[in-house]
């Protein structure tokens, strides 16, 4: 569920030379807007970590899977077709905050490999502290530039979203390590244009007057879950190569000592 939010469309709806020319710092309108967001997105990470916890210590029966997939689909069908109204402000809420503890359980899997690979969670804390910064770093970066100019990114990011479908979808027939790696890294370079994008765009909508804080939150969040996830991909799959590699020279060693 970490790639859904190339299926909001209007990310490209606000692509215009208006943006281009926006220099202004931002007012105290749109900094109260911001706080609203992270504030929110903070409350989404600790949802996300508790469905994590609920799959990985067996509260949930269906765990993450399929169904959890699919509760989270509905949600986001749900926020995304619900208009922001303060008649639908609650449901909007209960929903995002719905989506964000599946995304928990359906990555829980994932987590929970992590841990077995390592007991003492530094493979987790590691993915955790450098998503952190690099969201950190690249929503502060696209905050302080005071022109909109990476609201032209959308372009190139969706077809690079685009190319990791492919990438993958051809992947699962060929099984090449070397394509999946590129995907990997691919894919986190991607995420990392859309945190500074979104950013920039969510800054240019509030310009507008938009004060969606579920939309703009949701937005953010699945920026960082895909972060997220590949980076613990990419520590887990360092991590069992050197496994593997420390066991092969143990075994030479034990053939060595034997003669």
């Amino acid at each position: 569920m970490s790639t859904f939010g190339s299926t909001f469309g209007d990310r490209h709806n606000f692509s215009t030379f208006e943006a281009f020319k926006n220099v202004s710092d931002l007012t105290k309108p749109i900094q109260q807007h911001l706080i609203k967001v992270y504030s929110t997105l903070a409350v989404l990470c600790l949802l996300t970590a508790a469905g994590s916890y609920a799959h990985i210590t067996g509260l949930f029966l269906f765990g993450g899977g399929l169904l959890s997939f699919l509760v989270g689909l509905v949600s986001l069908i749900g926020i995304s077709f619900l208009p922001d109204t303060p008649n639908n402000k609650n449901i909007r809420y209960g929903l995002l905050f719905n989506f964000a503890f599946m995304e928990g359980l359906s990555i829980g899997p994932l987590i929970d490999h992590a841990l077995n690979i390592n007991s003492s969670g530094q493979i987790v804390l590691l993915a955790t502290t450098f998503t952190s910064l690099i969201f950190g770093s690249f929503s502060l970066s696209s905050l302080l530039s005071n022109k909109r100019t990476f609201i032209y990114l959308g372009g190139i990011l969706a077809s690079a979203v685009s190319m990791l479908f492919w990438m993958a979808f051809f992947n699962a027939f060929i099984g090449s390590k070397l394509l999946y790696t590129a995907e990997l890294y691919l894919g986190l370079f991607v995420f990392c244009g859309y945190v500074i994008y979104d950013t920039q765009l969510i800054v240019y909508r509030a310009t507008l007057g938009s004060r969606d804080v579920v939309r703009h939150t949701l937005e953010l969040f699945i920026d960082l879950i895909a972060i997220f996830v590949r980076i613990l991909y990419i520590l887990i799959k360092n991590s069992e190569e050197k496994e593997n590699g420390r066991r092969k020279r143990n075994n030479r060693r034990n053939q060595y000592s034997a003669y």
